[in-house]
């Protein structure tokens, strides 16, 4: 490959961000407000069997990154899985969802504002909610239209921060186990898992937490959007995917055992961080505020990141297309940035206060699920996809990384995340979103086979 190849795609991106950006990303993006404030709406509903659900949806969400990866690796050109559902799924079909998936991104970084408002009435308590995400929006776009290669940078040092912190939460906890420590709940104890029932509602109780840890793990799929802006993707790809198993494991599972360790699981609020709960029910001057300001730097950065992808996938779909709207959004800047579509992304992230204005405090839970059946959708799309790139690819043309148990494997994504919408759709707090998410699909394929068949008439 040509030296101007390995460092521009034919796209015009750069190809800036290095194999220790994508690495970093790709830890950062299992660690967000889906584990720092989501995962106390989860222990609410599911008590200590919410540590089954992270290990069930962790293990799903790997089969599907597995799958992912093998569709980006077997053709770098492509800088979208959008790209691969127009592809093998037809055009119309790959229009429809490249605007969900985009919707999808600026739903899900509306939640993580949503969260930031709640974060910091920690120390500022009549801050009005607004004020924090509208300022870090505007910042993190400033910051996104320099270059990926600062977004990058500033991922880096985000999941750091993060990584460090649940870490060492872990072994604070342990710590304090060990030595005998007490909270003002009693001892730090792993019979706090166990003492009031593993399955403390039952399965509804269980079944009804599995929203949000798959809230949780969205996201982890971006390292996939990053494909055509990293150096040596085919290294660098496999390496985040094959590691994300021991990420949920530490960085999911251990650090909620630790919480539940130190809090009964029916003392956990929901209005606040369970991590700064639980360091705050240690005693230990100045501890929750710490952890605080980390769960803020979660927010901050996974906004970072879903604008960054926001811009992408609109810039994607809208790249080559004809009229003013595909004209505005899919071209680059001089930086070799997607300026327009992540200027709008933003804007439609910013409105995020007229939300929690209209259904207040539960704005959060609201929009959270929200992005949640927008994305079960979106998979399901993704399996298919692979499934159909399966059929039509000979096996000499397959990439080295590879689906394991294909097809089994793409049915059993297909059975799991068919029954998560069956389930959404049963349960009344999440029956209007999933039920938006289909007919926003719906509506949006409809209007486009209308608009060819006329296009195709004149």
């Amino acid at each position: 490959m040509a030296k101007n190849e390995q460092t521009q795609t034919d796209v015009g991106y750069k190809r800036s961000l290095s194999n220790s950006h994508v690495q970093l990303i790709a830890l950062g993006g299992t660690i967000g407000t889906g584990l720092f404030l989501g995962v106390g709406d989860s222990i609410h509903l599911s008590g200590p069997s919410v540590i089954l659900t992270y290990i069930i949806v962790g293990f799903f969400m790997f089969i599907l990154m597995r799958a992912l990866g093998e569709l980006i690796l077997s053709d770098l050109t492509k800088h979208t899985y959008i790209d691969f559902i127009e592809k093998y799924l037809g055009k119309n079909i790959g229009f429809v969802t490249g605007y969900l998936y985009w919707l999808s991104w600026v739903t899900l970084a509306m939640a993580e504002v949503s969260a930031l408002g709640i974060y910091f009435k920690y120390w500022f308590p009549h801050l009005a909610s607004w004020i924090p995400g509208l300022i870090t929006v505007i910042v993190l776009l400033t910051i996104n239209l320099i270059s990926a290669k600062v977004f990058g940078n500033l991922e880096f040092s985000f999941a750091i921060i993060k990584i460090v912190t649940v870490i060492a939460f872990v072994i604070l906890i342990i710590w304090l186990g060990l030595t005998g420590s007490k909270t003002q709940f009693g001892a730090i104890s792993l019979s706090n898992l166990t003492n009031h029932g593993f399955f403390a509602h039952g399965p509804r109780g269980f079944f009804q937490g599995f929203q949000m840890v798959i809230f949780a793990f969205i996201g982890v799929e971006m390292i996939g959007i990053t494909a055509s802006e990293v150096q040596n993707p085919q290294t660098t790809m496999r390496k985040a995917i094959n590691e994300m198993p021991l990420r949920i494991i530490l960085f999911y599972v251990a650090a909620i055992i630790a919480i539940l360790a130190t809090i009964p699981w029916q003392k956990v609020a929901t209005s606040s961080s369970p991590f700064v709960q639980a360091l705050g029910a240690t005693g230990i001057n100045g501890t929750s505020s710490i952890i605080n300001f980390v769960v803020i730097s979660a927010a901050i950065s996974s906004i970072n990141s879903f604008l960054y992808s926001a811009g992408r996938l609109l810039f994607s779909i809208t790249w080559h297309g004809k009229g003013k709207w595909n004209e505005t959004f899919g071209k680059l800047s001089m930086r070799q940035v997607p300026r327009n579509a992540l200027i709008f992304s933003a804007l439609l992230i910013a409105c995020e206060p007229l939300i929690t204005l209209v259904i207040g405090d539960s704005a959060f839970n609201f929009i959270s699920s929200t992005s949640t059946s927008m994305f079960l959708v979106i998979w399901i799309l993704m399996v298919l996809t692979h499934l159909a790139y399966r059929k039509r690819t000979s096996p000499d043309q397959l990439p080295d990384f590879q689906l394991k148990g294909y097809p089994y494997s793409d049915y059993l994504l297909l059975g799991f995340f068919s029954f998560i919408v069956l389930l959404l759709l049963y349960l009344p707090n999440y029956r209007i979103p999933m039920t938006t998410a289909i007919v926003v699909f719906i509506v949006l394929y409809g209007f486009t086979r209308v608009y060819q068949q006329k296009k195709t008439t004149d």
